[in-house]
């Protein structure tokens, strides 16, 4: 997976909501927190057929959540300028 710079990640309240709702124990602000200062995050862009282009990042929260996180670029124009929209984030087992 090719590394990309995640530099601030914006999310929608509805999207937080679902999250939190759907996906506990996760919570946009430990997803944001991971992807932009964990140093294990892994970030690559993926061609999906139902969703087009998005990036894909694997991380772990700071209380040990693994996840996988999908996001796509604020700035269509610029997508390496480093700041994403979070569409959803999905813990993952072990």
């Amino acid at each position: 997976m090719a590394s990309i710079i995640i530099a601030e990640v914006l999310c929608d309240d509805a999207i937080a909501d679902k999250i939190r709702d759907k996906h506990p124990p996760l919570t946009f602000p430990a997803v944001r927190q991971a992807l932009i200062y964990a140093r294990d995050v892994q970030a690559g862009w993926e061609e999906d057929q139902e969703h087009g282009r998005r990036v894909a990042a694997r991380g772990m929260t700071y209380a040990g959540t693994l996840f996988v996180a999908y996001l796509s670029p604020l700035n269509e124009n610029d997508p390496e300028e480093g700041t994403f929209k979070l569409r959803t984030a999905i813990p993952k087992p072990d």
